[in-house]
């Protein structure tokens, strides 16, 4: 990182310092592998590809950046419709440096089979028990009608620094037997038999896929440590080895640990970054995440069959919240809450720059003004209403406020630009962490790149909490999409909040985010004319939701992405005085923005089932032509393929970066067969909602 982003740095943590704020602020940059074809690196969650790479990119943490570290595997979400809650692959660090793990080689960090008999299990709980005074209370877990036990269960409690226990109501003749699935014994337990008031948490043990799998039940740190200590000692003075640890994390460790969680999510690998009192501290934390990934072979980026390079799908999420919900910026002065929302709202940048393949209602993080009609203006009295509260109110009292608004168009309150299900949400066991996520971001090819972007979301609120920001929410209406889904308006808007902080002393140099518009926006095609040229770029698009369809016992919205949209630049003014340009017969209707004549242009790029225009065919290639307004001939042409010009499909991805550099620059061509043609000319049909940009599919001709 340059030495002028590291004073940037330093100075905007001045700045909170002096204003007595402790920010703390943390990520969760997601990875793939370079060929990501199998269901777990698409649209399903969990695999064992995935598992095996979650478990590598741990070791290689632990190697690198935290030795002594343990990792378990603990269980997050059950969500419908699939087998099993998902998995996280969670490093425990204690930041004094005093190992928790000693021997990381006895772990199972792969996913390999492991060695271990079936008889390790029993072996080890066994002695587990006898050491720990307990044997007495051991029961063997057997699957519905299996006379081989699958695990061995110890009912356990650490209480006033000493190990107890209980007796469950399980016997020879009234065997503890799980339920179906396949899932660990300790998340399969029939607790329901037990007595109202008895213990009803166990340690069990058992071999799965030749793995020692130890899981640990819901313990408080004090508890836990002992509980690892014990085994640091037991394991140590034995031979087993390919152990892995699941379970609970522990309760309530504080300022103690520091934790890495490797999270399955649908097509990507998610990495939950340590909360960070400093952007240093997330840039350190943010490098050794990507620095592992890339030792076990995977990446930021996703490249599609065409050559285009996209980030993983899964999002780079930012989150910002306090060291505790005592210490909250947030909580203390709500009204920081209304800056950002009223700032994000006014600046598109911080909504559609950033963030990921396409954007808008059907997006994963839609702005609030592309919701229902009168989310803006019921935004607009929550924002009144907390500017308006006497002192700090509770945090059950702010999610009241804003998370009923903060949604999708089908009220899901997780998929929106600006999330509070981990602010202070009662219905959600971990919804009290005082964190606002922000969701509109991505990853990008340089994982510097994705630190720079958390540097300047933090200046932002950095500057917020200085001096709020009490402009009032503005109706951008169909302009919304029509200007800023145009790269030269973002980039304007980015440049305005650039000025911004400037003036609140906190300088940020646009120039440090141009990666991001280049990687996001990439120049597709150049057509050279006299005096000049005309650029074409890459744009954003918003793909429609369409109607629900069933699919088994689901219900479900697909998104049309059969469109795509473009920019077009002349790179001097004066080149519309002496030529117009075509594309597909259509006069580009530009709009001099900021010294340049821009026009977006929209089209149907391929076929796609649902989708909306079923009469409106493929427009790609779109043909280009640059013709002379004295004699109406076209001087220079080329064509631009959104897809294979050489075939229907392609075979596969491309198998490197090359090969994906090939494959986009091939799909620009020059057009000389058109050259000298006199082509028919048609003025283009337009409407209010596009000022900037021309949509072909309502060019149609009879």
């Amino acid at each position: 990182m340059n030495s002028a982003i590291q004073s940037h740095a330093h100075q905007v943590e001045d700045s909170l310092q002096s204003q007595g704020i402790a920010l703390t602020m943390g990520g969760e940059p997601t990875f793939i592998p370079a060929h990501p074809d199998a269901p777990e690196w698409n649209n399903s969650a969990m695999g064992e590809q995935k598992l095996g790479y979650a478990r590598r990119m741990t070791a290689e943490l632990i190697r690198e950046n935290y030795p002594g570290a343990l990792t378990m595997q603990v269980f997050g979400k059950w969500y419908p419709g699939e087998p099993l809650p998902r998995w996280n692959c969670m490093l425990l660090h204690r930041k004094s440096g005093e190992p928790l793990w000693a021997e990381t080689e006895r772990i199972l960090l792969d996913d390999v089979e492991g060695q271990n008999d079936p008889l390790a299990a029993e072996g080890l709980m066994q002695t587990t028990a006898d050491q720990l005074g307990l044997s007495d209370f051991v029961l063997p877990a057997y699957e519905t009608e299996k006379s081989t036990p699958t695990g061995w269960v110890l009912p356990l409690d650490y209480v006033e620094g000493a190990w107890s226990s209980a007796e469950w109501p399980f016997s020879d003749s009234n065997p503890l037997q799980l339920f179906m699935g396949d899932s660990p014994v300790g998340l399969r337990l029939p607790l329901g038999d037990l007595a109202e008031g008895t213990m009803r948490t166990a340690l069990t043990i058992e071999v799965r896929h030749g793995a020692l799998e130890i899981f640990v039940p819901p313990l408080d740190w004090e508890g836990f440590q002992a509980l690892i200590a014990f085994f640091n000692v037991t394991i140590g003075a034995s031979e087993f080895s390919d152990i892995v640890f699941c379970g609970y994390a522990p309760k309530a460790a504080g300022d103690e640990l520091l934790k890495f969680g490797l999270a399955a999510d649908p097509g990507v690998l998610e990495v939950n970054l340590p909360p960070a009192a400093t952007w240093a501290e997330y840039d350190r934390f943010l490098g050794q995440s990507a620095r592992a990934a890339s030792a076990v072979g995977l990446q930021l980026t996703k490249q599609q069959l065409n050559g285009a390079i996209y980030g993983t799908g899964g999002g780079a999420h930012l989150a910002f919240g306090g060291p505790s919900l005592e210490h909250n910026p947030f909580l203390l002065q709500p009204n920081r809450i209304v800056s950002i929302l009223r700032y994000w709202q006014r600046h598109p940048a911080l909504s559609y720059l950033f963030t990921g393949q396409y954007v808008g209602p059907g997006s994963q993080a839609p702005r609030v003004d592309e919701g229902p009609m009168h989310s803006l203006y019921e935004l607009e009295v929550a924002c009144e209403g907390v500017q308006g509260l006497a002192g700090a109110p509770e945090g059950e009292l702010l999610d009241q406020f804003y998370r009923n608004l903060l949604t999708d168009s089908s009220g899901n309150t997780h998929r929106t630009e600006i999330c509070f299900d981990k602010f202070c949400n009662p219905s959600a066991p971990n919804g009290k962490w005082g964190i606002i996520e922000l969701r509109a971001f991505e990853t990008f090819p340089q994982i510097e790149t994705m630190s720079v972007i958390g540097l300047f979301v933090r200046t932002i609120i950095a500057r917020l909490c200085q001096a709020p920001f009490t402009e009032p929410l503005h109706r951008f209406g169909p302009l919304l999409h029509d200007r800023y889904f145009l790269p030269a308006f973002l980039w304007e808007d980015v440049q305005a909040i650039c000025d911004d902080l400037a003036a609140h002393g906190l300088a940020f140099e646009a120039e440090w985010l141009e990666p991001v518009l280049a990687f996001r926006c990439p120049s597709v095609g150049q057509l050279k004319v006299p005096g000049g040229h005309v650029d074409v770029r890459q744009a954003f698009e918003s793909f429609p939701l369409m109607a629900e369809e069933s699919q088994g016992a689901n219900t479900v919205r697909v998104v049309d992405n059969s469109s795509d949209r473009l920019q077009v630049t002349l790179s001097e003014p004066g080149l519309a005085e002496e030529a117009v340009l075509l594309v597909n017969g259509v006069e580009v209707p530009f709009e001099l923005v900021d010294g340049k004549m821009i026009c977006g242009v929209r089209y149907k790029c391929a076929s796609a089932y649902p989708a909306l225009h079923p009469h409106v065919p493929i427009q790609s290639p779109l043909e280009f032509e640059w013709v002379s307004k004295g004699s109406g001939e076209t001087m220079q042409a080329a064509r631009y393929h959104y897809w294979n010009p050489f075939a229907p499909i392609y075979e596969g991805r491309p198998q490197d970066a090359e090969e994906a550099a090939q494959r986009r620059a091939e799909r620009w061509q020059s057009a000389d067969d058109l050259l000298g043609r006199m082509p028919e000319q048609f003025k283009p049909k337009l409407a209010p909602e596009f000022k900037h940009t021309l949509d072909l599919r309502r060019q149609l001709r009879s």
